[in-house]
């Protein structure tokens, strides 16, 4: 080849040109990289599994296994990009996405509907079309955005009983792998420097990232242009690797790759959930995962455990076992009800997990990216008929609202849950999302009357509110919706401004306030106790009556276990929590509450009715007393509304 004829792209780019040697774009396997997918994937599942040994949790920042992964994508997928432009001088697109699909989409596939199988069997009808719009977003590479729609924070109890949650970051994969080839030809046009432009590209995502965790961290985390940096990192990686080789750098060979894993293996041990998640602190075990990228080899101490026989074949499963693991502890949660699992438990559940991804790699990952034993004819014939079976089966199962007659109604979420009940309302007046949704400095009023109410809280209060409104109705009142989420008042930021000036020009009227007042802490009653107080007098002033709701105890129902406990059992368990704990937990709420408003307030306790000496209880005698978690069900709603008008003089 004549070395002075480089093509545009190369010489554009500033890769090599004239007289200079060109490089060998040749792929050489790196094992040390398929031991890096190994540690990446048993930090996600150790993390998941959430093991305590020796009195701790040694991967509650495991999560940043996702994060190597989109490192070593970033790096794997540039070097095929770049090496197919320089060698070919154009670019097979068809090609490159049949590729993509052949590694993602079988497995995906198949884990989907194992996960429909067991949903059928395990969840309610609620849960299952849950579970069917999860799947289906999958399929369609968008499941981080539904997810972020539906999902509290990552990590967290409830996210935990969700079986897909974890193809968020195969969204996140597809859709860089989507736009990749694009940005590609776009940053090696002609002059345009593209070592410049990727530098450019990882300083904007790494920015927005930065500014979008300081006020909107779950979105943050979900979002594609947050982790795009991360991606990018190791495109620069595959770059300079394609541009000089992999040089040998004496010492620093050595001694680089050992700093890179002590990054990464203190980012995992000492990482939690708290640790704000893409940001500046992210830079940390990035860097460790770019270090070892670009220094090691099998000849160096860390290349060398990295490509050992147990890390490189636990690498090459370990897409199966990162797609396995989520749906068997999700559903074995489910059973069982409980989030934290004794030690030998989650010893099953990884060893199954693997077990899984074993068979999973030669039955379905080995022959599906075999374009020998299965044709692209063949394979796309497959793709689109499982594809279209899912989407029909979830079609099906939204439609029917996930086959109710599987379950008695009674354990229809609709049925104790009044918010599920009226979802419209919970999502205009409380969520302000959809069609017709009040402002936020606005509120809904429910009902038609003469005489008002108001009801000011969080969503504990909202739980509340349809059984009210009955009551109301039948008095001749209407309903004034002042409720948010997380929003007790005194909490509740700007809105707390708007409930304020409205209730200042409220006379006549019944008020109740109400929330999860145990969650605050001693300074927020300090601080607030005048705030109270004040509001209290001005009311009272007015002929206004006022109603305190005390705090519900919680109690960890596992709502989602319902359907299987009821399907095999015949009953729903009885499930309880600590009367004693509750006292404790909530006795600065109970001591704040106390010293508000005098003897004329109206004072409504809830634990009377879902409490005794000894527990407090979720599931009693086969009654569903709380929905989820702490929020009331509709049979403990219509007892505090009851309670309210025993002791209101209406």
């Amino acid at each position: 080849m004549d070395e002075r004829k480089c093509d545009w792209l190369i010489s554009r780019s500033r890769f090599y040109c004239g007289s200079t040697k060109v490089p060998n774009f040749k792929l050489a396997y790196r094992a040390e990289i398929d031991g890096l997918r190994a540690l990446a994937v048993v930090s996600v599942i150790f993390y998941h599994a959430q093991m305590v040994v020796f009195d701790r949790d040694w991967f509650q920042g495991g999560y940043l296994g996702v994060d190597i992964f989109f490192v070593i994508s970033g790096y794997l997928i540039t070097r095929i990009i770049l090496a197919e432009l320089y060698e070919k001088k154009s670019f097979n697109f068809l090609n490159f996405y049949e590729r993509r699909a052949r590694r993602i989409l079988p497995m995906l596939i198949v884990v989907i509907i194992a996960s429909g199988l067991f949903a059928w069997v395990l969840l309610s009808p609620t849960d299952l079309v849950e579970l069917s719009k999860s799947a289906l977003t999958s399929l369609l590479f968008i499941s981080n955005y539904f997810f972020y729609l539906n999902t509290t924070e990552y990590g967290a109890d409830s996210s935990l009983l969700k079986p897909l949650l974890h193809t968020w970051s195969l969204s996140i994969e597809e859709q860089f792998y989507l736009a990749l080839p694009f940005i590609f030809l776009i940053i090696t046009a002609p002059n345009q420097n593209l070592t410049l432009s990727i530098l450019l590209i990882i300083f904007s995502s790494f920015l927005f990232s930065f500014l979008l965790e300081v006020g909107q961290p779950v979105l943050n985390f979900y979002f594609p242009l947050s982790r795009v940096w991360e991606f990018f990192i190791g495109s620069i990686l595959a770059y300079r690797e394609l541009k000089m080789g992999r040089r040998k750098l004496g010492l620093l060979n050595h001694i680089v790759p050992v700093f890179g894993l002590f990054l990464l293996v203190c980012s995992i041990v000492l990482f939690d959930d708290n640790t704000p998640h893409p940001s500046l602190q992210t830079m940390i075990p990035i860097l460790g995962v770019a270090s070892i990228i670009a220094f090691s080899s099998k000849d160096d101490l860390v290349g060398n455990i990295l490509a050992s026989k147990p890390f490189v074949w636990t690498g090459l499963i370990s897409y199966s076992a990162y797609l396995w693991h989520f749906p068997v502890m999700s559903f074995w949660r489910t059973v069982d009800a409980q989030i934290r699992n004794p030690l030998e438990i989650q010893v099953l559940w990884i060893l199954i997990s693997f077990s899984l991804a074993i068979a999973s790699y030669f039955l379905i990952e080995k022959p599906f990216r075999n374009r020998i034993f299965i044709g692209s004819k063949l394979f796309w014939f497959l793709l689109m008929s499982f594809t279209l079976t899912i989407i029909g089966f979830v079609s099906l199962t939204i439609s029917s609202d996930g086959f109710t007659q599987r379950s008695p109604s009674f354990l229809q979420r609709a049925a104790y849950d009044d918010r599920y009940a009226h979802l419209d309302v919970h999502d205009r007046c409380h969520r302000l999302r959809g069609d017709g949704a009040v402002a936020e400095n606005e509120f809904c009023i429910l009902g038609q009357g003469r005489r008002t109410t108001y009801l000011v809280g969080d969503s504990h209060m909202l739980a509340t509110a349809f059984k009210l409104l009955d009551a109301l109705e039948k008095r001749d009142s209407r309903l004034v919706l002042m409720t948010r989420g997380r929003a007790l008042l005194g909490a509740g930021g700007a809105i707390d401004a708007v409930r304020l000036n409205t209730l200042n020009n409220v006379s006549d009227s019944v008020v109740i306030f109400g929330g999860y007042a145990h969650n605050e802490s001693d300074d927020f009653f300090n601080r607030k106790r005048e705030l109270y107080n004040q509001l209290f007098s001005s009311l009272k002033q007015r002929r206004n009556k006022i109603v305190l709701i005390y705090p519900i105890p919680s109690t960890d129902v596992r709502r989602r276990s319902f359907q299987f406990e009821y399907a095999f059992l015949g009953r729903l368990c009885t499930k309880s929590s600590s009367f004693s704990e509750f006292q404790m937990a909530s006795a600065a709420a109970y001591d704040f509450y106390d010293s508000l408003g005098g003897e004329e307030i109206v004072r409504i306790y809830p634990s009377q009715f879902l409490c005794d000496d000894r527990n407090c209880y979720g599931v009693r005698d086969g009654e569903i007393l709380i929905s989820d978690d702490d929020h009331p069900s509709a049979r403990t709603a219509a007892w505090i509304v009851d309670a309210i008008f025993k002791n209101l003089e209406w």
